[in-house]
């Protein structure tokens, strides 16, 4: 099987499924997290998760401060929002079972 061309409707579609594989894999995990250690829990995870990964996006060789700027700021801003999205989801799952 060949790999799709970066920025084909191809790639494009099997990054948005392995995206959504993912977003309700983790969203299982927490909320099975979230019914065996409290709902409280989530919190304290989702706050180390915060911290640890300002670490992924440390710079590089061949990378600019710019781009490692960048990719902070994205994370700071669309990261973590989606991160915060997913545990609010899973708290409200892990209630409603």
């Amino acid at each position: 099987m060949k790999e799709p061309e970066q920025g084909s409707a191809e790639a494009v579609y099997v990054s948005a499924m392995v995206g959504e594989m993912m977003r309700r894999v983790l969203n299982d995990a927490l909320v099975d997290l979230a019914r065996t250690k409290g709902s409280g829990y989530l919190d304290t995870f989702l706050q180390r998760e915060l911290t640890r990964y300002v670490d992924l996006f440390r710079e590089r060789s061949g990378d600019t401060p710019e781009i490692t700027d960048t990719l902070r700021a994205w994370f700071l801003t669309e990261g973590s929002t989606a991160l915060r999205a997913v545990i609010a989801r899973a708290k409200a799952d892990a209630t409603h079972e």
